[in-house]
């Protein structure tokens, strides 16, 4: 195996770690929820602050993997998960729980624009879209496979088990990459000279960046409406990520054994999608331009996800409702690996901070929509409004791809070369 390959397999396996952390929270909140003596509003205002901690350090996790290197960050970030993912399995309180999560988010923050850091300088530009590919691939797997996984370990263990199991995976992870891995292909034993030779010739990132480009990354029109769609994606991501097991619960009158498959089979369009997107994206770059390629997949993913949501909204009908959730949530998923690729394009040698400002100020609904779900269900009695809002939210980040360019390059300082150890 190539040596870039192996580090989209270590990639892969972050991101599937990463979604079992996170979403372990939405499956396990009824019974977080019962055994703390919490409201639906303060369970989603405990998802939120996993959300405002993402969102408060994902530009300096971009920034810091730019300037010291994926190699050092990553094991910081999944080391630091991990202990909050055991200690949410000993939160005592409201009060405990929002602090454990809040320092959950701003532990996590900056793995996806970490891996994204790694990718530019591993891979060519001709594969930027199919490495974003897997490594989302592995995030929409873990997604999917969270809810069962779970309440298969809930029975022996209870929900607080569940996470001291996950946060022991997340650590033999740290232990791998800090051994295998360096920052760049270059003085890795494990890359041939043909395969360095074929990075070298497409690269967009060498060694590590140097000062961060913030005005100009702070005024480029492309980098601010990647911001504004991706938190139409984000808003409604956390429907799924908080939400999904307690609308099929609440709404759709599931028991909890049915949950888990019933979550799976929504969530798995979602993983396909997110492998396919970067592909079809790639395959048009030749014949249609960066631009194009990067629009129209994103575009057509957006209307559609509006579409079949509001139809899931407003049938009554449950195996339509399902069927049109998970066509909704695969063709929201088309999106991602093409804007973390674009983040490429854009970015170069600044990758890392270019998609950890989308990431960060895309997260801020994301940091509102768990909460702000809770307060409409609550007070429509109903979970048609919130899905509605999302489906909206679609069309409008499908128009904000029309600002984006994907083909223009941001202006950064020189990288530097650093060779490792």
């Amino acid at each position: 195996m190539a040596g870039r390959h192996r580090v989209l397999a270590l990639l892969f396996a972050l991101m599937l770690i990463t979604y079992l952390d996170r979403v372990c929270f939405s499956t396990t909140a009824s019974s977080v929820g019962a055994d703390l003596g919490l409201s639906l509003s303060q369970v989603g205002f405990a998802g939120s602050a996993f959300v405002v901690g993402y969102v408060i350090f994902e530009i300096p996790g971009g920034w810091l993997a730019d300037r010291f290197g994926a190699r050092l960050m990553l094991t910081r970030i999944v080391v630091w998960w991990s202990a909050f993912t055991a200690l949410t399995g000993a939160a005592w309180s409201f009060g405990s729980l929002v602090a454990i999560r809040f320092l959950f988010g701003c532990g996590e923050a900056g793995a996806f624009p970490g891996a994204t850091s790694a990718i530019a300088r591993w891979f060519p530009r001709d594969e930027l879209g199919r490495a974003q590919s897997v490594v989302m691939f592995g995030s929409r797997v873990g997604f999917a496979l969270t809810s069962w996984i779970v309440i298969a370990l809930m029975s022996p263990l209870g929900w607080r088990g569940v996470y001291w199991v996950f946060a022991v995976l997340g650590i033999v992870w740290a232990a791998v990459w800090s051994a295998w891995f360096r920052d760049t292909p270059d003085v890795h034993r494990a890359v041939g000279q043909e395969e360095l030779a074929r990075i070298r010739e497409q690269r967009i990132a060498r060694g590590r960046a140097g000062r961060a480009p913030w005005a100009a990354l702070l005024t480029n029109r492309s980098v601010l409406a990647l911001c504004g769609m991706y938190s139409g994606y984000t808003w409604g991501l956390y429907f799924y990520i908080q939400w999904l097991p307690t609308y099929l619960e609440q709404a759709r009158g599931l028991d909890l054994p049915e949950i888990g498959p019933t979550a799976a089979a929504v969530l798995v369009s979602g993983a396909v999608a997110s492998l396919a997107g970067g592909w079809i994206s790639d395959r048009l770059v030749p014949s249609l331009g960066v631009r194009a390629a990067r629009r129209l997949p994103a575009m057509g993913g957006f209307v559609g996800a509006a579409a079949f949501l509001a139809l899931a909204a407003t049938v009554s009908d449950n195996v339509l409702a399902l069927v049109f959730l998970g066509l909704s949530f695969g063709s929201a998923e088309l999106i991602l690996a093409v804007t973390w690729a674009t983040c490429l394009d854009i970015g170069g040698p600044a990758s890392g901070v270019v998609s950890g400002t989308m990431n960060s100020l895309g997260q801020v609904s994301g940091a509102l929509a768990p909460w702000l779900t809770g307060v409409m269900v609550e007070r429509s009695g109903s979970w048609e409004p919130p899905l509605l809002v999302s489906a909206a939210y679609y069309v409008l980040s499908a128009l904000l791809w029309l600002a984006i360019d994907p083909s223009q390059r941001l202006r950064v300082p020189n990288e530097a070369e650093s060779p490792q150890i």
